[in-house]
Formats: structure tokens, C-alpha cells, sequence
């Protein structure tokens, strides 16, 4: 008999996604998901959402949180009910355990085979479909009808955006935001325009940031992208020499490009300006999702893994017999209370982001882009910086030092946020 506390207790809503599978995960550990507090009225409890779109949120009331929360990966089902017992203050059977644990695992939200084989399977299909759909049309600034959006595109980049004028040098790279095109305008602008005086590149190698962390340093996507202005198309040998070098893409990495908005912005841009040049010159992308660059001392570039791992896009650059760019689809900081701060943003902590954030970027402008990353990995990272990965390797891989042609801070008026951003040319190594 259950406990009057659990009583009525389900996990909502209640599906199953794949057929039975024979053995149970024990013991049971949640796989990294989003958790929030639910808005049920008068139904406590959290929800669970799965970035890689495996599975629908799931709500959990509060009664089960003594079984579900213990699901870590450190517990037997039965050390599971004798501690959430003890909690509740009554007996819980383990079979009761059991079909709370059963059905997290048929929701996908446990690891086990049948979350690797959901995980297999739908990467197969992703990548059987030869196109990443646009996901984010219809986001702030980014109109999802074409007419509509090339006018706002066009008033992004301004009626006065010089062209590359004949004998105008390549960029090597770029760093432009990925904050989504209406708080980011004025970066965006500004990095953009930039390549637009540029002469265009023959192949952009962009590197977005993973929000959802991605296991691997990069994960390349073999697929063309869709916009609601066309099709941007991949060099697919390209990113197939990459990954020859490194190995093969895990497929629940791959999954992660699906909803990750922070390349999807820099291809539509890159769309534009090609059509704002109005020429007919072709030009391909790569586009790499950046996980964690794991180092000793804060710095990836010092170590030999990271090294190999540059080589491998130089290599696959100087192969392809092409004009490269390198461009980062990169934001900065995330501060104030709705990323976990106690206290709101005022204009003090704007101004001593501000100040940080500039004398971090200065070591952009001096050409290493190692200490930069030391700068911030080495101080656990208390303004969540989340581009560090894409603006290092970027940075790496066009050499030289860059040139800061915008910081913004996109500001909430209530003080709850402030994500910055900022966009940097570099013209690439000295003569």
C-alpha cells in the first residue's frame, strides 16, 4: 500500500516513446536536463526538459522528489525507497519505486539503451534528412517570412554598408554575437559589416556555442542549413576531413545542432551579405558546435590535444584549396538574478562587467587567445562567459591580433539580466 503522501502521485504526461526494453537501468541516473519550477496552480512540483527534443517536458510533483531526485546514478533502487522512506516518514514499496524509475526510462530522461538507441536512431534520421531546418525564425528580429526579414535584415546592416572596394585584403576571422538579432543589432551590425568590406571568402568554418553542452571539444554538422531566405550550403569534405583527424562525431553531439541557435544566426547572416553583394560568387560554411575545452591551467592552447586538434583545421583548410574565414557565433556574460545572481544589475556591476570584460578581450587584440581563455576558466567563470571555447579556437585558427569593433550589453529594465557580446576583426597574421 503507498503512502498517503504519494498517493495519486504520477509523472504527467504519461506516454511511452519506444517498446519495452529488458533491462531497467539500476542504478537509475538522470541524464543533464533543464529543470524549472513548475506554474501548476495549487500542484507543486518541477519540470524536466530535454534539450536534445528526445522528449516532451515532463512534470514531477513534489511527493515524488524523494524518489526522482536520487536517481543519480549512486543508488540501487532499493537504497533509493529505503531513503526516500525515511523521508516521507512511511514505507514505500519498491515496486513502487520501480514503476516511477520505468517510466523516467520510457520518457528517455534516464541513461540507459533505451535512451542510446532513441539517441542513435533519431541522429540517423537527422542526418538522413541532408538539411538542418531553420529553428529560430520568427525570434526577435528575425522574421520567419522571407520579404519581411530581407527588410530587416537590410536595415540591420544599414543602406550605407561599404562593399569591398578591388584590392581590399581577406578577414581571416570574425567574431560577431549569437544574442538573438534584435538586442544583438548593433554587434551584429558591426561585425558584418566588417565582412561586408571585406572581399567574400570562398568557405566560412563557423563556431557556434553549445548552450546545451555538447561532449566533445567540436562537433561538425555534414548538412546543408535552410533558412527562410534559401539553402546555405556545407562543405560536407570539409567537415569530413575535420573529423578524419579527430574521430567521428558522437551521435547525441550531432543531435545538439538541431535547436542550437547560436550557428543558425550566423548562417542567415552570411546568407544576406552574399545576397547583398549581389554577385555570383559561390560560397560553402562548416559549421562546429564548441563543447568544453578542457586544459590544466586555463589556457587549451598549451596543451598537445588542442594543438592536434587545430592542426586538424589547417590541414582541412589547406586541402580544400579555398579562401577561408574563420567566424565565432559568440555571446559574453550572463548576469543578474534569472542566471542565478542574488541581486539585481545596476549600472556599478554594468560598469565593472564592463571594465573586466575589456581588459579580457585586450589579450584578443594582442593576438593570444590562450590567456584569454585563462582569464576566464581560471576564475570559475563568475560572470558566465559562454563562448570562450568558439572565440579561442576562432582566434586560434585566424592568427594575429584583433580588432574590438563593438561591446554591448543587452540590458533587462528590471535589472533581472544582462547578457553582452561584442564583435572583432581579425585581418590575420602580420606580413
Amino acid at each position: 500500500m503507498l503512502p498517503r503522501a504519494l498517493a495519486g502521485a504520477t509523472l504527467m504526461p504519461d506516454r511511452d516513446l519506444l517498446p519495452d526494453l529488458p533491462d531497467l537501468p539500476d542504478p537509475p541516473a538522470l541524464r543533464p536536463l533543464d529543470v524549472r519550477r513548475s506554474q501548476r496552480v495549487n500542484q507543486p512540483g518541477i519540470v524536466l526538459e530535454d534539450q536534445l527534443g528526445l522528449s516532451e517536458p515532463t512534470f514531477v510533483p513534489e511527493q515524488l522528489l524523494p524518489i526522482v531526485g536520487r536517481c543519480t546514478g549512486e543508488a540501487s533502487l532499493d537504497e533509493i525507497r529505503a531513503a526516500a522512506s525515511e523521508q516521507v516518514g512511511e514505507e514505500i514499496p519498491l515496486d513502487f519505486v520501480r514503476t516511477i524509475v520505468d517510466d523516467l526510462d520510457r520518457r528517455l530522461l534516464l541513461f540507459g539503451p533505451r535512451f542510446l538507441a532513441a539517441v542513435e536512431q533519431a541522429a540517423n534520421d537527422f542526418l538522413a534528412s541532408g538539411v538542418r531546418p531553420a529553428r529560430h525564425a520568427g525570434s526577435a528580429g528575425y522574421p520567419a517570412d522571407p520579404a519581411a526579414l530581407r527588410v530587416a535584415l537590410g536595415d540591420l546592416l544599414g543602406a550605407s554598408a561599404p562593399a569591398a572596394g578591388p584590392g581590399a585584403p581577406h578577414l581571416r576571422g570574425l567574431i560577431a554575437p549569437h544574442i538573438d538579432l534584435a538586442r544583438g543589432m548593433a554587434g551584429y551590425r558591426a561585425a558584418y559589416e566588417r565582412l561586408l568590406a571585406a572581399p567574400p571568402a570562398d568557405l566560412y568554418v563557423v563556431f557556434g556555442t553549445g548552450h546545451a553542452g555538447p561532449s566533445a571539444p567540436v562537433t561538425g554538422l555534414p548538412l546543408d542549413w535552410q533558412t527562410p531566405l534559401g539553402v546555405v550550403r556545407t562543405d560536407r569534405d570539409f567537415v569530413a576531413a575535420v573529423h578524419a583527424s579527430i574521430g567521428a562525431p558522437a551521435a547525441a553531439d550531432l543531435l545538439h545542432h538541431r535547436l542550437e541557435h547560436s550557428l543558425e544566426f550566423q548562417m542567415l547572416l552570411l546568407q544576406h551579405l552574399h545576397e547583398r553583394r549581389g554577385t555570383n560568387h559561390p560560397f560553402q560554411v562548416a559549421g562546429f558546435l564548441c563543447g568544453a575545452l578542457p586544459s590544466e591551467h586555463g589556457n587549451p592552447l598549451a596543451e598537445p590535444w588542442c594543438q592536434r586538434l587545430l592542426e586538424a583545421f589547417r590541414s582541412a583548410a589547406q586541402a580544400s584549396n579555398k579562401t577561408v574565414c574563420y567566424l565565432a557565433g559568440a555571446d559574453l556574460a550572463h548576469i543578474g538574478p534569472f542566471f542565478g545572481d542574488a541581486r539585481a544589475v545596476d549600472q556599478a556591476r554594468l560598469d565593472r562587467l564592463a571594465a573586466a570584460e575589456r581588459t579580457r578581450l585586450s589579450w584578443l587584440e594582442q593576438g593570444s587567445p590562450g590567456p584569454f581563455h585563462a582569464a576566464v576558466d581560471c576564475g570559475n567563470n563568475p560572470d558566465r562567459v559562454c563562448s570562450a571555447p568558439a572565440i579561442t579556437l576562432c582566434a586560434a585558427l585566424a592568427e594575429g591580433p584583433g580588432e574590438l569593433l563593438h561591446y554591448g550589453q543587452a540590458k533587462a529594465r528590471d535589472g533581472s539580466q544582462t547578457v553582452s557580446f561584442c564583435a572583432m576583426a581579425f585581418p590575420g597574421p602580420s606580413p
